[in-house]
C-alpha cells in the first residue's frame, strides 16, 4: 500500500508539455484574431 502515495506524487510532477501549450495558445490568438477581424467592418459601418 505505501507504493500508491509515491504513485501520485509522480504523477503530479509531470513536467509541462511546452509543444502543446504552444499550440493552444497559438490557437487560441488565432481565434480572437479571426472573431475580431470578422466584426470589426460591422462595427465600423454601425458606429461611424
Amino acid at each position: 500500500m505505501p507504493t500508491k502515495g509515491k504513485d501520485k506524487e509522480k504523477l503530479n510532477k509531470k513536467p509541462l508539455d511546452f509543444i502543446l501549450c504552444i499550440v493552444i495558445f497559438l490557437l487560441l490568438a488565432l481565434g480572437i484574431v479571426m472573431v475580431l477581424s470578422a466584426s470589426a467592418p460591422s462595427s465600423l459601418s454601425k458606429f461611424r
